[in-house]
């Protein structure tokens, strides 16, 4: 009988149970579309800030209000203005129906971050699915139903007005979060500071896409602390629609490209065929001019004997150059782990980063050393106008390329939430400041707008020539009065950069920290001391007065070599020295300021870098030092080092490419970074060797056989009046141009960069 009464039961309560599942089942609710039609009878459930009872809710838990309701009756209750009304309609009538789960809604809901995800590790970046949202599958076949992508700025503020203390711990796991949404790191990354993408209809207007973004970060667990919020939509939204047309620049710039790679092709093939050109000749000279194959081997020559250590030395140097700004431009960008890099900051490998930017004093001194050696082997002055015309053709070649394809080329190499920024931050001042760049002016002139942030390094080089050129022909013909003015130059040029930041309170150098790789151009010690050429002259004048004590030793019997002890000896304090100077600037992050010590290190740093440089390269040309020397003479870098100049113009701009293109943040490791490094280098190069086979070279090339011919006539005149103007023809012989009276050898080792 128990066992009868048991089975009852049981029996009982199945039959319940599966009335219930089924009972449940049939009521459930059927996934639909609410028409626009029907937009205000499906929109008017609030009444008197009372929720209707019956909207269909995502989940239930006990009853309570759950997030879309929540965002539903907020949305309802704001002030929208008559114009706001059109995205009112469209995004209550996307929460209906991603409530019940209508496939595009839920389509345009998932493309978006719901919430910022990372903030406090110093993941600023909340970019959800771009592509998600710009590729619905029915944008072209229902308009009604597209939506547009747009990126927020937003800046936390607490609102709760604590006593400021000084935080021993920000991450005291029992504090208030506030504390480090607050704190700054010593690399200077903000946590209150994040970029949120959202997926919005396409008729929603900048304000009220601010508007929905504030409903939705109030909603997230960001909104329990009671911030207060700036949001700010400053660019376009993107829209599928809305692609960039191409425009004159674009087609402008594949004509000129084109007719210059056919002209070179040509001409190399006119140069195969015929065997018999005459150089004598000015339509020989000028295919030879554009022939791929002689310029191609002209990079794989050697020359200055006793300097080969410099091919080395250059190409190293410029790859340290693009790893700094590999680290620093993809650090600046979307970064899933920030607070981790702010931790390694502090590491050998950080602080390298942080100063990096000294080793482009390196630059300047190697620039200087070369002048001053070719100018001490020329036979005679230069005619001063002849070299500046040379000088600026020979820089402003590959620069006017580069240029041109950031104005023309580039917004049409990429896409992605970010991408209208990259066109913001490279392709428009190029457009617009472009003509002052090639006037070499842009390190003066509207310096907050410059093209090509690393391009500052031209003009300097462009004036430190000019007028160390100019001053050591006025000391050629008044020794006295030059030495005078030539030591009051080297003397200001070391004192500038100090005077500078002593006036304006001005940290000693200008680190890479996350402000200023985010912004360069809005760094006031970038345009005051960093970019100007009166600020960087010390390691210009440096290089060539050790060129010129390099030039002297070498033709000496007595000093032309140096003992491997003296070389070792010299080669280990430089490099040591070196090292002091990189590893001593990034400690003025952490120490109290003093004007006077940030004065006295900017006047020096520079200076002392050079120096050291200079002193490395001395030991290794009239000395020897072990592995070193072999090391930077070895045969690859030859080549390396003549493209070393188009390298360091295209490599950032390769940067700021893959960067901007990301989707969601990438992790940051030096693995990754290194990797990233060698695609750089190895696309900057290729791209520096076709500008350098169909543009630079054979431009370059052009200019010579001007010069010849133009030489060639002024000599044909002054043979035929010989006899009447015999005097007048030695004075103008003392002028002769620069490149009929130096070496070879000389002429090609120089070099831009």
């Amino acid at each position: 009988m128990r066992r009868i009464t048991v089975a009852i039961i049981i029996s009982i309560h199945i039959v319940l149970t599966y009335g219930n599942v089924t009972s449940s089942t049939k009521n459930g609710d059927i996934t639909t579309s609410i028409p626009l039609d029907n937009y205000a009878q499906n929109v008017s459930y609030i009444k008197s800030g009372e929720k209707k009872k019956e909207s269909v809710k995502t989940f239930n838990l006990n009853d309570s209000p759950v997030y879309l309701d929540d965002v539903l009756f907020v949305l309802k209750h704001q002030n929208w203005t008559e114009e706001e009304q059109p995205c009112l309609r469209s995004t209550l009538l996307l929460l209906h129906n991603l409530q019940n789960f209508t496939l595009w809604a839920v389509w345009n809901w998932d493309a978006i971050s719901s919430e910022p995800q990372g903030l406090l590790f110093g993941s600023k970046f909340h970019l959800g699915n771009f592509d998600e949202c710009m590729s619905a599958p029915w944008y072209k076949t229902q308009p009604e139903l597209r939506t547009q992508y747009c990126l927020a700025d937003i800046v936390l503020e607490r609102t709760d007005k604590p006593v400021k203390k000084r935080i021993s711990d920000p991450y005291d796991p029992y504090q208030s979060a506030l504390n480090l949404l607050e704190h700054r790191s010593v690399f200077r990354r903000s946590l209150n500071e994040l970029t949120w993408g959202v997926c919005v209809p396409a008729v929603c207007q900048p304000k009220s896409v601010e508007r929905l973004m504030g409903i939705l970060l109030a909603h997230s667990h960001l909104g329990t602390a009671g911030l207060r919020t700036h949001i700010s939509v400053t660019e376009p939204c993107q829209k599928v629609d809305e692609p960039i047309p191409f425009d004159a620049l674009f087609y402008a710039f594949i004509g000129v490209m084109g007719s210059l790679t056919i002209l070179a092709l040509a001409c190399t093939f006119i140069k195969y065929k015929k065997k018999d050109l005459n150089y004598n000749k000015i339509q020989d000279s000028i295919i030879i001019a554009f022939d791929i194959k002689t310029n191609a081997k002209n990079l794989l020559k050697t020359s200055g004997k006793g300097l080969e250590v410099l091919y080395g030395i250059k190409f190293l140097t410029m790859c340290v150059i693009v790893s700094a700004h590999q680290y620093g431009i993809f650090n600046g960008g979307p970064v899933s782990n920030g607070s981790k890099l702010d931790e390694e900051a502090l590491t050998i490998l950080g602080l390298m980063f942080l100063h990096e930017d000294v080793v482009v004093d390196s630059f300047f001194l190697l620039s200087g050393f070369l002048m001053a050696t070719l100018l001490i082997k020329a036979k005679k002055l230069p005619n001063l106008f002849d070299f500046i015309i040379k000088r600026y053709v020979r820089l402003v070649v590959a620069y006017a390329v580069v240029i041109f394809y950031v104005c023309a080329i580039f917004p049409y190499t990429g896409s992605g939430p970010l991408w209208h920024r990259a066109i913001a931050a490279d392709t428009e001042p190029c457009r617009k400041n472009w003509w002052l760049n090639l006037l070499m002016l842009s390190n003066y002139i509207d310096s907050q707008n410059i093209c090509l942030v690393v391009s500052w390094y031209i003009p300097c080089d462009f004036h430190f020539c000019i007028l160390t050129v100019a001053l050591y022909c006025f000391y050629k013909k008044f020794p006295l009065a030059g030495k005078i003015i030539a030591t009051v130059v080297s003397v200001a040029a070391i004192l500038a950069p100090g005077i500078i930041n002593y006036i304006y309170e001005l940290p000693a150098i200008q680190l890479f920290t996350y402000d200023f790789m985010t912004n360069p151009r809005g760094s006031l010690q970038f345009h005051m001391t960093y970019i100007k050429s009166h600020t960087r002259y010390a390691a210009y004048l440096i290089g060539f007065l050790s060129g010129i004590l390099y030039s002297y030793c070498a033709a000496s019997d007595k000093f032309n070599k140096i003992p491997k002890k003296w070389s070792i000896l010299g080669a280990c304090l430089s490099i040591f020295t070196m090292g002091v100077v990189m590893f001593t600037g990034p400690m003025f992050l952490w120490r109290s300021y003093d004007v006077l010590e940030s004065a006295i290190y900017a006047a020096l740093n520079r200076p002392v870098w050079a120096s050291c440089v200079a002193l490395l390269v001395i030991c290794l040309s009239l000395g020897h030092v072990p592995l070193i020397k072999g090391f930077l003479s070895w045969y690859p870098w030859v080549p390396l080092s003549r493209l070393s100049y188009g390298l360091y113009l295209i490599h950032a701009v390769f940067i700021a490419r893959n960067v901007y293109v990301t989707r969601n943040p990438q992790h940051h490791d030096y693995i990754n970074i290194m990797t990233h490094c060698l695609g750089i280098i190895c696309e900057g190069s290729l791209a520096a060797l076709l500008i350098w086979l169909i543009a630079e070279a054979p431009i370059n090339n052009l200019l010579n056989v001007m010069f010849k011919f133009s030489n060639n006539e002024k000599k044909e005149t002054n043979t035929e009046g010989q006899s009447s103007t015999n005097g007048e023809n030695d004075k103008r012989t003392n002028r002769d141009h620069l490149h009929e009276n130096m070496p070879t050898s000389v002429q090609i080792i120089s070099s831009k960069i």
